[in-house]
Formats: C-alpha cells, structure tokens, sequence
C-alpha cells in the first residue's frame, strides 16, 4: 500500500507529539517505546522506520516541548503588551495550573532532573530549552545593578524551576500551594 506524500513525516511528528507528552506526565522512567507507540497510535513495530533508537526519539521530544514551552511565554508576553511581562511570566509558571498540568508545562521542571543522566542527545536538548528560556526571560527580568540580565535571568529561572518542582512533591496541598505563592510573590518583585 502507498501513502501519499508526507505520510511518514507526519507520523513521526505524531510519535514525537506523544513522546513530549507523555515524558512530561509520566517521565523518562514512566514510559517505554511500547506505550509510546501505542499513545501515537500505532503498533511498537513501526519504531525503528522513524528513529534509531528511544534516545533519538527522547532527544526530539524534549525539543518539541522546549519549543512548546517558548510558544507558551511568547504568549504571556505578547498579552502583556507594553508593560512588563515579569509579574505575569511569574505568575503564568509558578500557578496551580502548571504545577497540576506537568505534561503540558516546561520540559524543565518534569524532566530535568531525570535527563541531566541520560544520553548526550537528551542533555543536549535540555541544554537547548535551557539556553532557549534564558535568552527570553533575560528581556524581560527586571534590571538590576551590578547584575547583568543574563545573570539575573538565570537566578530567576532557577527560583521558577525550583519551586515548581517543589510544589510538585510537597506532601499536601496546602504547602504546595504556600510554596507557589511564596515564590511568586519573591520572584515577582524587583
């Protein structure tokens, strides 16, 4: 049987849709290229005419979600229009949506940890939404003297990341709630 132009292109595309899903809700450990396969919908023996291996597919998911994860603060920043977009870059990450949706949010806080000990190709894709966020939110961090932006885009990413993170693995609630509340309110200020 013949598929018309672009087929596999657009099935590897779905694979790899799947993948950045599913490797933020359920992590690198939580899924195989069995599942992976079958939440594209397809058979797992298919694998092998799109990627070489699961650290080629891992490696462009993680891409995928870093760009997911750029599109997301365009579109803060973009509303925010000519003010600041800080408070609001602060907010839209360190809310309860984000803590509870981490298949939808930065590849970053799901998968970072997890990915610092993997393939060459999987760090350098965490490595590129690293570079990636920084060069964004260091436009819009607040200045601070003495302290390039870059700089200070670095601290501040590190402050959203952890404290999602955190927030993430708080025994209840309520301290996952104060930690994302404390975090915004500090990271939110000059």
């Amino acid at each position: 049987m013949r598929y018309r132009a672009g087929h596999k292109a657009g099935t590897r595309r779905r694979i790899v849709e799947a993948t950045a899903w599913a490797l933020r809700a359920r992590g690198l450990a939580g899924v195989g290229v069995a599942d992976l396969m079958r939440e594209a919908g397809l058979t797992h023996g298919g694998f092998y005419s799109h990627f070489d291996s699961k650290d080629t597919l891992v490696a462009e998911a993680v891409g995928l979600a870093g760009e997911e994860s750029a599109r997301n603060l365009h579109r803060i920043i973009d509303r925010a229009g000519r003010r600041s977009a800080w408070a609001d870059i602060v907010a839209a990450y360190l809310s309860p949506a984000h803590r509870d949706r981490p298949d939808r949010g930065c590849a970053l806080a799901a998968l970072g940890p997890e990915l610092a000990r993997e393939s060459a190709g999987a760090r350098r894709a965490i490595a590129a939404q690293l570079e990636t966020l920084l060069d964004l939110l260091a436009e819009h961090v607040p200045a601070r003297r003495g302290t390039s932006r870059r700089r200070e885009a670095m601290v501040r990413l590190a402050g959203l990341v952890g404290a999602l993170i955190l927030s993430r693995i708080a025994g209840d609630r309520a301290l996952s709630d104060a930690i994302l509340a404390s975090a915004r309110h500090r990271l939110s200020t000059p």
